[in-house]
This record gives structure tokens, C-alpha cells and sequence, in this order.
């Protein structure tokens, strides 16, 4: 029963940080029910290179990866953990380097490099020899 409690647990500690994500990767959209087209009201458009497709599709993707990871058992807690907070940091340099209105060749090219190292790590512990443990079915 604790077994399955952790993994539980886990999993549920790995869905609320996606949800944060979700959330920070939606502020600064419009609001739910508001339509998407642009309108008199709103402001001007943001600054060209301001954002960053490829850069949130690659985080998507590492996140699904982490998820998989979790569903299948080739995550531990700890290694779950450990990957959520490397995916934090990344998001954080992402939104300091959209403070300013413009996302340099520089700032893109060094978040690149930080999802490549990310990507690593995943295949990393995704492969390891390590594995969550089964949680034990009631007799």
C-alpha cells in the first residue's frame, strides 16, 4: 500500500508542476472565452523574436518524455524530481530572456543548449538500470 501511495504521489507531484507550466506558458495569452483574433482593443503585437516556438514545442516534448517515463516505471522519484527541476530552470531562463521583448540569437542559442543537455538527461535515466518499484496488488 505505501508503494503505491508514493508512486501515486509522484505522479501527482509530476502533474502539478505540469500544470505550472501549463499556466506560465499561457500567461500573458488571453484570458478563457476571450477570442484569439486581434482586435481594436488590444495592444500592439509583441516585438519580432520575441517568441519562441520551437523553444516551447522541444519543452512539450521533453515533458511528455518525463511523463512516459513516469507511466512506464524507467522514473524514479528521485530521477522525476531531478528532471522537473532542470525543466523549472529552463523555463525561468526562457522568461528572462522574454523580459525584455526580444529573444536574442544568443539567449535562443543557449536555450537550446540547456534542452539539449535536458534531452540527455531524460535518455539518461530513462535507461538506466534503475526502476520505480512495482506497487503490490491487494490479495
Amino acid at each position: 500500500m505505501k508503494l503505491k501511495f508514493t508512486a501515486v504521489l509522484g505522479v501527482f507531484a509530476l502533474a502539478a508542476c505540469l500544470a505550472l507550466t501549463a499556466a506560465a506558458q499561457q500567461s500573458g495569452s488571453t484570458s478563457q472565452g476571450a477570442s484569439t483574433t486581434p482586435s481594436a482593443t488590444q495592444s500592439t503585437p509583441p516585438a519580432k523574436g520575441s517568441t519562441t516556438p520551437g523553444i516551447d514545442k522541444r519543452e512539450h516534448n521533453q515533458k511528455k518524455r518525463i511523463q512516459q517515463g513516469v507511466k512506464s516505471g524507467e522514473l524514479t522519484k528521485h530521477e522525476t524530481k531531478q528532471l522537473a527541476k532542470e525543466q523549472k530552470e529552463i523555463r525561468q531562463d526562457e522568461r528572462a530572456a522574454k523580459a525584455d521583448g526580444k529573444v536574442t540569437k544568443q539567449e535562443r542559442k543557449q536555450l537550446h543548449q540547456e534542452l539539449n543537455k535536458s534531452s540527455q538527461h531524460i535518455a539518461k535515466q530513462k535507461h538506466d538500470a534503475q526502476k520505480r518499484p512495482k506497487a503490490r496488488k491487494k490479495p
